[in-house]
């Protein structure tokens, strides 16, 4: 199976019953073959859910595989497998589930959402845009979703497109990190420094990432801002101690600096 790493998404879509929060820790409880089948598979989902908010996620794989054998028409199984394989970088097999998802229930957003946004981790652009267009079809208001279809396009180097679907995506939700970073990337590519730096500013206070602080360092640095560049050059390679970009931006502006 093919892995890669995740890109920075807004998080895939799941739909637990409340109920299954209270679940014992993971294996903490006997499956009961006697019990009927209906019982049993959610007894088992209550299992897979345990593991997954122990971060077990290969056995969660492995119980919410069970239920999907019980009950193989189940849509909600394959969403939560397809997320869980998501998870473990198996972006192979959990586009699988989330095509079976889209094969038994078309018309429900979370499948064709979930393997749009899986597909740019996979980095096929061009038909997780096709996904994502169909998500939002089913529901056009909402932001994440023109969020993650604007990164589909920024990889394409199609910055117009790209640009228009995170600010379609912030004026229906204005706290998407995802958003202020695929702009800030866009008007940084365009030499629109200032504005650049403000939308990676906005992303960074909800959600850092070593990648967004090296982009706001080359913004800084292409004002003339080096000391602010240095410092986000190093918050970089704190989160990322291999960030070459960061390794080499800090060697770059230390001798000009006293700090």
């Amino acid at each position: 199976m093919r892995k890669r790493l995740l890109v920075l998404l807004l998080p895939l879509l799941s739909t637990p019953l409340p109920a299954y929060s209270a679940s014992p820790p993971c294996g903490g409880s006997e499956i009961d073959s006697s019990l009927p089948q209906s019982k049993r598979v959610e007894q088992v989902t209550r299992e897979a859910f345990a593991c997954l908010k122990a971060g077990n996620y290969i056995r969660a794989v492995a119980f919410f595989s069970e239920v999907i054998g019980a009950d193989p028409n189940r849509a909600q199984a394959y969403l939560n497998r397809g997320n869980t394989f998501a998870r473990l970088g198996e972006f192979d097999a959990s586009l699988g589930d989330y095509s079976r998802v889209i094969a038994l229930e078309p018309k429900q957003f979370e499948g064709w959402y979930n393997r749009g946004s899986a597909r740019i981790a996979a980095r096929q652009y061009d038909d997780a845009i096709a996904d994502l267009t169909e998500a939002i079809r089913l529901r056009p208001n909402v932001g994440y979703a023109y969020c993650n279809r604007g990164l589909g396009y920024l990889r394409k180097a199609e910055r117009d497109k790209a640009l228009a679907n995170f600010e379609k995506g912030l004026s229906l939700w204005a706290d998407m990190p995802l958003c202020y970073y695929g702009r800030g990337e866009v008007r940084l590519a365009d030499g629109k420094y200032q504005e650049a730096i403000d939308d990676f500013t906005r992303g960074i206070n909800s959600k850092p990432t070593a990648e967004s602080l090296t982009q706001r360092a080359t913004a800084y640095e292409s004002i003339g801002e080096k000391k602010k560049a240095l410092k986000d050059y190093r918050s970089a390679l704190s989160l990322q101690p291999r960030l070459e970009t960061a390794k080499v931006g800090i060697a770059r502006l230390t001798p000009d600096i006293q700090d």
